[in-house]
């Protein structure tokens, strides 16, 4: 009997992750592995002005991978090292596209994530074989004028960035100034760390890359002397991060503290109010005025003493007290309802190797509206059901709905809640997520415009405390506050009373009776212990709604019950879900160094 509880829990964990459970989705990279650039050459001029004309003929490869044709990414914004208050911005306006072995050119060009993306090719169109693309476009921000470094004019450019999806063969790249190179460099690799080929004559300067696998680049700069370019300065625009839009200042600390304090205290003052349940005024905790006499309500002050209870509720049956404690009609209330309904001889459970049958018996014992919901749908083809039958899409209302109806007849019927809990918890969390909304638009909206993003933390903050506070929405009556502390007496009683201390009462069978009382307590083990040990010695027989294991052997019962509740509910659990199936590289470093340059980006075939 020791080992009731134990499956009881993984049941409901088991339970918890099946109605949790969502498929996941992993993106492919489908980039045939066949598809590679034979040949890349990129020619840039560059004006006194900085602006830079680049013109790229490279030949791609599908082989026999057919695809509608390449595209690449060019990098518009990029960090700068040292200030992440700011973005180096790179002007890009594109120009004429082709390709001089006749493939579709027709081009499609926008932004994505600070990128501008070209795209070669016509969606209905596939082409095979090595296709020559030429992609002509203008560039401003890939110079650094006077580097601190070098003193010189650095044409510091990523030719080829990190992005491609595709090996490249070689990289030849040529540019050409107003003036004569004064020193080149050529960067390879994944880090922009391994040199290439590079030269120079006159204004123009040359360059040489090789085998280069998908992720790796290269980077090539041109020195030109300091003053060779006028008006080239980079622009840079703001850059928005945690550090600027949320900063920490005196101001900012001092109210987002006051509105903290402030949002913290009038959250708990509400719960407080939401979460006190009603009691009779002036009558011992679980006392309820005689028929036809009325008692003063009020606010409970406080947690009310509890006071041993030696039996359950008057009136109350095990799944309504179930609700009755935590609110809510869960998995726990319906299983424990089974197990009553089998004690109280509307059903016999019959062990059979790793499965039960539950057999209908003639029993003049009244039934609530969950309890006849139960009943009825469990024998809804017949006089018996196994835990196999109940996993059949057609059972799938057994369990959903004896929650519904639990909950119904706890709110509606017995009036054990001011309103339904779930509503008040639904608004209660509703409130909590819109003040965590409202904080975050705060901290964009001060943040950007002010510099006090930080206040905005305050309403988030009111909202996570509320959280928590949102499930212990739901005012018990006072009704309902009487009969919950005659139950609190009767867990009292449960988690307490010693094998010498059991009353027996004529005709009952107080183990069973009690079991499913137990089971919502979440003191089953105990109580099965204590059982036990009346087996043991003689002083206990029970009677026959279960037939399988002897009770007189603690141990075998006890696996076969805890077996039992978890594969009962996850038949049930199986029914519902039956039926549910049918339904870029960061810059400010001189370029001589290595290390990546200005754009870059990527690109590949689709």
């Amino acid at each position: 009997m020791r080992r009731i509880l134990r499956p009881l829990a993984i049941l409901f964990a088991t339970l918890a992750l099946t109605l949790g459970l969502a498929s996941v989705a992993q993106a492919d990279d489908d980039t045939p592995r066949d598809w590679r650039i034979s040949r890349y050459v990129a020619d840039v001029d560059v004006n006194a002005d900085g602006l830079s004309s680049v013109r790229l003929e490279f030949d791609f490869e599908f082989e026999d991978s057919p695809g509608h044709g390449p595209f690449i990414t060019l990098p518009l914004q990029q960090e700068v090292a040292g200030d992440p208050d700011v973005w180096r911005m790179i002007d890009i306006e594109v120009g004429e596209v082709s390709s001089p072995s006749g493939a579709p050119a027709d081009t499609r060009v926008t932004t994505d994530s600070g990128s501008l993306v070209i795209r070669v090719g016509d969606e209905d169109v596939e082409v095979e074989g090595t296709q020559t693309y030429v992609i002509e476009y203008t560039a401003r921000g890939l110079l650094a004028p006077r580097h601190a470094s070098s003193g010189l004019d650095e044409f510091n450019w990523n030719v080829i960035g990190t992005g491609w999806q595709v090996p490249i063969s070689v990289v030849r790249t040529t540019i050409t100034g107003p003036d004569d190179v004064a020193r080149t460099a050529c960067w390879q690799g994944r880090g922009f760390d391994r040199a290439c080929n590079a030269s120079a004559e006159g204004a123009s300067a040359s360059f040489v890359a090789s085998v280069l696998d998908p992720g790796e680049g290269v980077q090539v700069v041109a020195g030109f002397p300091a003053g060779t370019f006028v008006g080239a300065e980079p622009r840079f625009t703001k850059r928005y991060h945690l550090g600027n839009v949320v900063p920490l200042t005196p101001v900012s600390l001092g109210l987002t503290g006051a509105l903290t304090a402030l949002g913290i205290g009038a959250v708990v003052v509400k719960a407080r109010r939401w979460s006190r349940d009603e009691v009779y005024l002036g009558l011992t905790p679980g006392v309820r005025p005689a028929p036809g006499q009325g008692a003063p309500v009020g606010p409970a002050e406080g947690k009310a003493p509890v006071t041993v209870q030696f039996s359950p509720p008057a009136g109350a049956h095990v799944g309504e007290v179930g609700v009755l404690l935590d609110t809510r009609a869960d998995n726990v209330d319906v299983t424990a309802t089974i197990l009553d309904l089998a004690a109280r001889g509307h059903f016999q459970i019959v062990e059979d190797g790793s499965a039960w049958t539950f057999v209908r018996r003639q029993t003049n014992d009244p039934l609530s509206g969950p309890e006849k919901h139960i009943v009825s749908t469990l024998f809804k083809k017949g006089n018996a059901v196994s835990t196999k039958d109940l996993r059949d899409k057609t059972y799938h209302q057994l369990l959903t709905g004896a929650r519904n109806r639990l909950q119904e007849r706890v709110t509606k019927d017995l009036h054990w809640f001011k309103g339904s809990p779930q509503a008040a918890q639904g608004l209660a969390y509703a409130g909590a997520g819109l003040l965590i909304l409202l904080g975050v638009g705060l901290v964009l909206v001060l943040g950007f415009a002010f510099g006090l993003g930080l206040v905005g933390l305050a309403p988030i903050i009111a909202g996570v405390v509320l959280l928590p506070l949102a499930s212990k929405a739901g005012r018990r009556t006072a009704d309902g506050s009487a009969v919950l502390a005659q139950a609190k007496g009767f867990e009292l009683y449960l988690r307490t009373a010693e094998a010498d201390q059991i009353k027996f009462e004529e005709g009952i069978d107080v183990f069973s009776r009690y079991l499913p009382w137990a089971t919502i307590f979440g003191v089953a083990e105990r109580w099965a212990a204590v059982f036990q040990q009346l087996a043991n010695q003689g002083r206990y027989q029970p009677t026959d709604w279960y037939v399988g294991a002897s009770l007189y052997d603690g141990a075998r019962f006890s696996a076969s019950m805890g077996q039992l509740s978890h594969t009962l509910s996850d038949s049930m659990q199986a029914a519902v879900s039956a039926q549910t199936a049918a339904t870029s590289a960061s810059s400010g470093g001189s370029g001589f160094s290595g290390g990546g340059g200005f754009g870059g980006g990527g690109g590949g075939g689709w």
